[in-house]
């Protein structure tokens, strides 16, 4: 798949025929644990975003200072969104997704011999819609090496999931497909894992896809916290690479407010990174 990179004017072109309306698409288990696109496990988008069910379209955003739209790193965390979900060119709702907590993991390893690979972006937004959590990231590949990841991963995010995506800059690349699994290859049925969004991607700086756009898990969560193992990406070996990949911590789907005395506990059942985890956050 060489050919990824496409100009964000040209992605945000309206297509009178297109036949998808773009909004949070439901994920579901498939047919007998199976996930495939025939029988609706697997989602996948399309290459113009007047045609992606997948892709909701940012109207205006603000931005924390030093992490804006402009900003060459690319490091962009917004504190609001505005969006429009869509139906070819008529609008069908509107919403704001509101920044809650973010934090950030520099220097990520792919595999071992490629320091640096990425930088991870996580985000936990509130959706003015229906009032629910979205949990967001961003993978920013770094490294000019040929090293890539074919797929990002969120884990503990909850019941009833749905995802999306958005640009958040003009470097970001699409959601190619996204389904709830663990796999890692490039089979057309893969299991079902209720715990975890796979959402398909390419990014690799080689190619010219440095790094994902804002890609979104909403859920019927009422809380959330820091856990073990919440975002993943993997080299699936697309252009023969060595298949790698990994988890880190970062934000998880709570059922319920704790009281405080059981705070620390659920914490540490969850694996949280704690006082570590926060001094990554840039605040």
């Amino acid at each position: 798949m060489k050919l990824k990179s496409i100009a964000l004017a040209t992605l945000l072109a309206v297509s009178a025929s297109s036949a998808y309306a773009g909004n949070f698409v439901t994920l579901t288990s498939g047919v007998g644990g199976q996930l495939t696109a025939g029988n609706g496990g697997l989602v996948n988008g399309a290459n113009s975003t007047a045609g992606d069910k997948l892709y909701i379209e940012t109207t205006s955003a603000t931005y924390l200072a030093g992490f804006d739209s402009e900003n060459a790193t690319g490091d962009v965390v917004a504190t609001s969104i505005n969006y429009r979900a869509f139906t070819g060119a008529t609008t069908t709702a509107t919403g704001t997704l509101t920044l809650l907590d973010w934090r950030v993991t520099t220097g990520v390893d792919l595999s071992a011999g490629s320091p640096d690979q990425f930088d991870v972006y996580d985000f936990v937004f509130r959706d003015s819609v229906d009032n629910k959590l979205v949990f967001g990231s961003r993978f920013l590949n770094r490294q000019d090496n040929g090293e890539e990841a074919n797929y990002v991963y969120r884990s503990g995010a909850g019941t009833n999931v749905s995802t999306a995506w958005t640009f958040a800059s003009d470097y970001d690349l699409r959601m190619y497909q996204a389904g709830l699994t663990t796999d890692t290859t490039f089979n057309a049925q893969v299991a079902y894992d209720g715990n975890t969004v796979r959402m398909k991607s390419d990014l690799s700086v080689t190619e010219g896809n440095p790094w994902s756009g804002l890609y979104l898990v909403k859920s019927d969560a009422v809380n959330y916290a820091l856990g073990a193992n919440a975002l993943g990406f993997f080299q699936a070996g697309e252009e023969g690479q060595t298949p790698a990949g990994a988890f880190i911590s970062g934000y998880v789907a709570v059922t319920a407010v704790p009281e405080p005395e059981s705070y620390a506990m659920m914490l540490a059942g969850l694996g949280v990174m704690g006082a570590v985890a926060r001094r990554r956050r840039k605040v």
